[in-house]
């Protein structure tokens, strides 16, 4: 049975068992082998096209990527590109303009190039998080590799404390 034919179900008791998947759930779940254009309807520019491209990628080669995370795909796009503008302008302007904007009263606040840097900073953190594509994500999706009778450094100390 290939392993990509198989879904995990996690019971109350912390065990888990492998079934096989539906002819439905192998259709949902269906994994991407290339990474598709991206469709007309998603009126994505050039910029973010090669954004498209350039994340496809890498969600590709986590093996996991299907049809339906082509949104996420979408989003990583145009945050990246709007991030990638909202540093061009910082630039260009610099820290004041670019970072701070003044206003004729005299009070300063952040710009909206940074607000828009930091919208697009969350909203790839979210796609990255969703495909586990930092280490930090990674080691959330990490399960825990103990071997059968060894324990983990938390238990010796435990087991060290109380006899």
């Amino acid at each position: 049975m290939k392993e990509q034919n198989m879904k995990v179900v996690h019971s109350n008791s912390g065990v888990d068992k492998k079934t096989e998947l539906t002819e439905t759930e192998k259709k949902l779940y269906e994994v991407l082998e290339e990474l598709p254009k991206p469709e007309t309807s998603m009126k994505l520019n050039a910029k973010q096209k090669k954004w498209w491209y350039w994340f496809g990628y890498e969600f590709v080669k986590t093996k996991q990527f299907s049809k339906l995370d082509l949104t996420h795909l979408q989003k990583a796009a145009i945050w990246m590109d709007a991030r990638c503008l909202a540093i061009a302008e910082i630039n260009k302007k610099g820290y004041h303009g670019g970072m701070v904007q003044t206003f004729l009263s005299g009070a300063n606040n952040v710009s909206a190039h940074i607000s828009i840097l930091e919208k697009a900073d969350k909203h790839l953190d979210e796609v990255s998080a969703h495909f586990g594509l930092s280490i930090k994500d990674r080691q959330k999706l990490k399960v825990d590799d103990t071997v059968g009778g060894q324990l983990n450094l938390f238990d010796e100390v435990l087991k060290k404390l109380h006899g």
